[in-house]
């Protein structure tokens, strides 16, 4: 029930949109979830630092804006907010602007015309700290992978991964969740997250973002 949750279990969220219709469609969402409590909304990023002062745990991200991009404003909420989580939601479809989004530190990539239960399935995601990707950018980043293979593998050669972790790496380059991957691996989750601080202290980062920025350039 909603009585039953307090303020600090809420997970607060905040919606850059310029299209006002679906900004509005977006509100109306949110609010309806018992758990969550929207604390920003704007239609551009020139006001950032109100968006900073709302200290949101989830922030949804379009990626056309007017005077900076969305991938732009990621690259600022990651700088200032290192904790909190962005995804993008939008109608582009192409790699660039995938790519730069998650290498600029986003944790997912939705569609616009993706359903409603995806979207709040998300922000639960993001918030947890786990990626969720639209199928059809997922097909988009493997192929992107498999091209690049080889050539990532010439990359992990140099840090001296066990055959476990080359796994668990290639997992969360993929943008598996967690759980999942606990379940693919057939592991625990402490094991996991064991194996998962090896990996960033091998090659010398601190989060998923990272992975991203290293693996998908």
């Amino acid at each position: 029930m909603i009585n039953s949750l307090s303020f600090a279990t809420m997970i607060h969220a905040a919606i850059i949109e310029d299209n006002i219709s679906f900004l509005k469609a977006m509100q109306v969402l949110i609010s309806n979830q018992p758990d969550m409590l929207l604390v920003y909304t704007s239609n551009n990023l020139l006001d950032i630092d109100a968006l900073y002062h709302s200290s949101p745990d989830v922030v949804i991200m379009d990626i056309d804006l007017p005077y900076k991009s969305g991938i732009e404003g990621v690259k600022l909420l990651k700088e200032k907010l290192p904790n909190t989580g962005v995804f993008m939601l939008t109608v582009f479809e192409d790699e660039e602007k995938i790519f730069n989004s998650v290498k600029a530190g986003a944790l997912g990539y939705l569609l616009k015309k993706d359903p409603p239960e995806k979207i709040i399935e998300a922000i639960h995601s993001v918030y947890n700290g786990e990626s969720i990707i639209n199928g059809k950018i997922a097909r988009k980043m493997l192929e992107y992978f498999s091209f690049k293979e080889k050539n990532i593998n010439d990359q992990l050669n140099e840090y001296k991964l066990t055959k476990r972790e080359r796994e668990i790496l290639q997992l969360l380059i993929e943008g598996k969740s967690y759980k999942i991957i606990a379940d693919t691996c057939n592991i625990s989750m402490h094991t996991l997250f064991t194996h998962t601080k090896n990996i960033y202290n091998k090659l010398n980062i601190h989060s998923r973002a990272e992975i991203a920025a290293k693996f998908h350039s």
